[in-house]
């Protein structure tokens, strides 16, 4: 053959194989995600010790392919015979305890990407398919009493395992996925934005799919009233604030630090009035209505000793404060010196009045 020859047959094997190169190259690119579109198993007439079952599945290619059967001693690793489709059997042991409605589950891994399949029909011939009679064990939901912007629901479902599973709220337009976090059981979450709209009860339908077939739960819990405020303002919404359910209290927050501070003699002028409308404030919060004489005396004697405090402090250049930190409603930090100890823990409710913290009452007075 002369080199003229030569170079065409050279140029038309080059030609034939691009083709050839760039669809592979196209399929690499669409397998961004694994996906099954059948499962089978060849179906015998009893389910018992020295039986071979053989599995069939077609799916993502390159994946690692494994099965569960319900009530049998090991699992099954599938071989890929070819590009996308993976056979294997399993022979049934005497310790296995298999049945008409026993599920199997295929697990597809490629890469980070996995995904379930469940085997939609029996492995006995003649039985009805075993997701036919599967159902939602249970479906919960984990909320505050009272739900508002930035809390965490989470969602708890368990039945059927290689299923698709969701949640629709009423109040929240999109539905929310959850991710089979173990076999036969659905867990997700959801942080509550301003946008969302949830009134009154909370009401959430858990949705599972396995194959063309989907079944739900419904669960519907009462939330705490919001009609009337409390006696601090703080913990309930008037009527109107019904129409913004997005509002927070500018002067309510929670204890975030507790402790002692030094401040300069200059800045120790107003611990006096912090005192005075702090702690009467405190206890007054959590005692009118309902004292005693000791609780009178301790007002007194807190108001004698701060009284005190201030007068031997200016002859010092240095004040020993109490300081509090509080967490406003709207996001906002403050911080607030006493001349004595008002007695506010870390976490404790409260709420600004006058410039000054008075401690929440835990009452539901209307």
């Amino acid at each position: 053959m002369n080199l003229p020859s030569r170079l065409s047959v050279l140029i038309l094997a080059l030609a034939a194989a691009l083709p050839l190169t760039v669809a592979t190259s196209a399929h690499a690119q669409t397998a961004a995600t694994v996906t099954a579109d059948s499962f089978g198993v060849e179906q015998v007439r009893a389910l018992t010790p020295g039986t071979e079952l053989a599995f069939r599945l077609t799916a993502t290619p390159g994946s690692e392919v494994t099965l569960q059967i319900g009530g049998a001693s090991s699992g099954v690793r599938l071989q890929e015979v070819r590009p996308g489709v993976y056979e294997g059997d399993y022979t049934i042991r005497t310790r296995d305890r298999l049945t008409a409605t026993s599920l199997v589950t295929a697990r597809i891994a490629r890469d980070d990407r996995v995904m379930n399949a469940t085997l939609d029909q029996s492995l006995l011939r003649g039985a009805p398919s075993p997701v036919q009679t599967a159902r939602i064990g249970a479906f919960t939901v984990n909320a505050p009493d009272r739900i508002r912007a930035g809390d965490e629901l989470t969602f708890s479902l368990s039945g059927v395992p290689g299923g698709t599973a969701r949640v629709a709220v009423e109040g929240i337009t999109r539905a929310l996925p959850l991710t089979e976090v173990s076999r036969g059981l659905y867990e997700g979450s959801y942080t509550v934005s301003r946008k969302d709209r949830l009134r009154g009860q909370l009401v959430a339908t858990g949705f599972l799919k396995v194959g063309q077939k989907e079944t739900s739960q419904r669960f519907v819990r009462e939330q705490v009233a919001n009609t009337y405020p409390d006696a601090d303002g703080c913990d309930r919404r008037d009527r109107r604030d019904d129409r913004r359910a997005d509002m927070v209290s500018a002067n309510c927050g929670v204890v975030t630090a507790a402790g002692k501070a030094e401040i300069d003699d200059k800045d120790s002028h107003n611990v006096l009035g912090t005192v005075a409308g702090g702690v009467l404030g405190a206890v007054l919060g959590n005692q009118v209505g309902g004292g005693s004489g000791k609780d009178i005396a301790r007002i007194v004697g807190a108001l004698g000793g701060a009284y005190a405090g201030n007068r031997i402090q200016n002859a010092r250049e240095k004040t020993t404060v109490y300081r509090v930190t509080v967490q406003m409603e709207d996001g906002s930090t403050k911080t607030f010196d006493h001349a004595v100890d008002p007695a506010l823990a870390v976490g404790a409710r409260v709420k600004i009045v006058d410039g000054a913290i008075v401690r929440r009452s835990t009452g539901n007075s209307q």
